[in-house]
């Protein structure tokens, strides 16, 4: 089945993403050239709560031992520090990317990894939120290319975890998905 890109319409985007075609000053080799994007997001900080609770708790112990005893402060905040550098790297480094084409996670600084799946091969679609998630507006969408009886398969997932409005970027590929196999 051949697909005519040249026709776009103007409500599939988001409202509040700026859809843009081809290149932009960033790297973005991976993007076809007459490829829109719908969506470009990052993992919200809140997906790391529980690890940037973790890092603050050593700071601050580090800080307190620090007064009495240096070196043992110094020990103390070190893991805070690497716990909180890991976080900033995670969520500076990752990018979700709709296109009208494509769902595309893109992880990494020197070395870069894309992750993809044309969005009509899409055979599973699956969101998840827990109740603290969902009252901050983010969430984990999963697609896949082949489901089991038992969930999804091995290999075929693709996931997009901490989404910052993860239902109305679900709607959009839904929306997409629809149109590119013409239901």
């Amino acid at each position: 089945m051949e697909y005519d890109e040249t026709e776009r319409k103007g409500s599939e985007a988001d409202p509040g993403a700026q859809a843009k075609t081809g290149t932009s000053s960033d790297d973005e080799s991976f993007l076809l050239d007459d490829e829109t994007v719908l969506v470009d997001t990052r993992p919200t900080w809140w997906g790391w709560t529980g690890s940037l609770t973790l890092a603050g708790m050593f700071v601050g112990l580090g800080l307190l031992l620090s007064v009495a005893e240096l070196a043992l402060g110094i020990l103390a905040l070190v893991p805070g520090v690497l716990i909180a550098g890991y976080v900033w790297y995670q969520r500076t480094y990752q990018r979700y990317l709709v296109t009208d084409r494509r769902i595309i996670v893109v992880a990494g600084m020197t070395t870069r990894t894309t992750n993809e799946t044309w969005v009509e091969d899409v055979s599973g679609f699956q969101t998840k939120t827990t109740s603290f998630s969902r009252s901050r507006g983010y969430g984990t969408i999963t697609v896949s290319h082949t489901v089991t009886p038992s969930g999804f398969g091995m290999g075929g997932d693709l996931q997009l975890q901490g989404v910052p409005d993860y239902e109305q970027v679900a709607q959009t590929i839904r929306r997409r998905q629809s149109e590119r196999k013409g239901r």
